[in-house]
């Protein structure tokens, strides 16, 4: 008995190259083309849960490099393991050449269904990563030279202002006060009630000089290295580039004043990623 789908020939010869091909475009279609379409689909369904443990499991790590880096090496370990376990067994089957045999369109369709899912399953990691205690972002610029240098990746905890206050020292990535769409990342150097005053670069507060090790003080006679004494707004704190010559912040009053609290996003805890393995996992906000 036969059908346009598929025959009953038991020895019909198969490809391990087509099967591991298709198990590595799309998981479980392998397994199809070898005849072993309920094996293929608990390959599929195996990765779908994997994947959605990866993005429940994202929710619960803490904004730490080494939580970070544990919990990706866990997730790729383990996504991989199973993905190139896929491939072997549908070579292996298509070798054996046994069960039903599909014809190409079949497969094509098995194809295309499976990027739909996960397509769809991506469609919620936005809505997820809402919900996630920490995001990464890169270095855009050098105004936080040299604490962040250029194309680093760095850990933001999205939920630490949620139980504290902001304080001297925090980095800190925050909206634009003038564009909220736009993320800069700077250190804070007063907070509400502060008397802020800045010479040659260097930040006096309250009339005492700030102790900043982290700073690049560069050109005292920059444009914003020279800043007459400014008192802090409530609900509000004063930011600052640690390259504070090359930096635009709370400085100019008109183009980017003092940050309202709510604005703020999260505070910066450790970088994640760099050309230079030595920094990694340095803490970049206030010495500890």
């Amino acid at each position: 008995m036969s059908s346009e789908v598929l025959t009953t020939r038991k020895a019909a010869p198969r490809s391990a190259l087509i099967a591991a091909l298709l198990s590595a475009v799309a998981p479980g279609v392998g397994q199809l083309y070898a005849g072993r379409p309920w094996r293929g689909a608990a390959f599929f369904i195996a990765m779908l849960a994997i994947l959605g443990a990866i993005l429940g499991g994202a929710l619960l790590v803490p904004a730490t490099f080494a939580g970070i880096a544990a919990f990706a090496v866990a997730a790729v370990t383990v996504a991989l393991g199973v993905y190139l376990y896929g491939i072997v067994d549908a070579v292996l089957l298509a070798r054996n050449r046994g069960g039903a045999v599909y014809h190409w369109y079949v497969n094509v369709a098995a194809v295309a269904a499976a990027h739909l899912i996960f397509e769809v399953v991506l469609l919620a990691v936005p809505g997820i990563r809402a919900y996630q205690p920490w995001r990464t972002f890169d270095v855009a610029s050098a105004s936080m030279e040299p604490t962040l240098r250029l194309g680093e990746i760095f850990i933001v905890d999205t939920t630490y202002f949620d139980a504290n206050p902001p304080s001297r020292g925090d980095v800190v990535v925050y909206r634009l006060p003038q564009d909220p769409e736009t993320m800069y990342i700077k250190r804070i150097v007063a907070v509400a009630g502060d008397r802020i005053a800045v010479q040659g670069g260097r930040v006096f507060i309250n009339g005492i000089a700030a102790r900043e090790p982290y700073a690049k003080f560069g050109d005292p006679a920059a444009r914003l290295n020279t800043f007459a004494e400014f008192t802090v707004p409530a609900n509000s704190v004063f930011v600052a580039g640690d390259n504070r010559d090359n930096s635009t912040d709370s400085r100019d009053l008109a183009a980017h004043g003092a940050v309202p609290i709510e604005n703020l996003e999260g505070r910066a805890t450790e970088i994640l990623m760099t050309s230079l393995p030595d920094r990694a996992g340095i803490w970049i906000g206030a010495p500890r």
